[in-house]
């Protein structure tokens, strides 16, 4: 189980690191990660406090999955920790089903570099991500 805690947590930290770095303006990889209508559209970029706040909840969400080794069972049940750890599995796996547009695997825009880049890349991320959540609190 710590794998698994451990494995979800980097990849989180690390995914909310990138969009502190796009919060603070950089701008590395943004065009590869926002959905367009066809590629020659150039993707709406999303504000500031929009990339800080995604940064914030998945620095939550990271804490919240590390809460799963029992950090914080003094103060909080375990299994208080475990719901909200299976509904952040749900809803990783719910982004990776997605909107049946632009993103998840049953989106219908598939032109576009974002849509090979999340068939190739975010929605199996996605899919590990969920299922690690829901594996952690299975095997308890």
């Amino acid at each position: 189980m710590i794998f698994l805690i451990l494995l979800n947590a980097v990849l989180l930290i690390m995914l909310a690191f990138l969009h502190v770095f796009w919060a603070m303006g950089g701008n590395f990889g943004m065009n590869a990660v926002l959905p367009s209508l066809s590629p020659e559209h150039s993707p709406k970029h999303p504000s500031t406090f929009a990339k800080a706040a995604v940064a914030a909840v998945l620095m939550l969400f990271a804490f919240i999955i590390m809460c799963n080794y029992g950090i914080i069972d003094p103060y909080v049940e375990r299994r208080y920790i475990q719901y909200i750890t299976i509904a952040i599995g749900i809803l990783f796996l719910g982004r990776a089903i997605g909107d049946f547009k632009f993103v998840g695997f049953f989106k219908k825009i598939q032109s576009t570099l974002f849509a090979k880049n999340d068939t190739r890349y975010y929605s199996p991320l996605c899919v590990l991500i969920g299922l690690n959540c829901i594996l952690m609190v299975l095997i308890e």
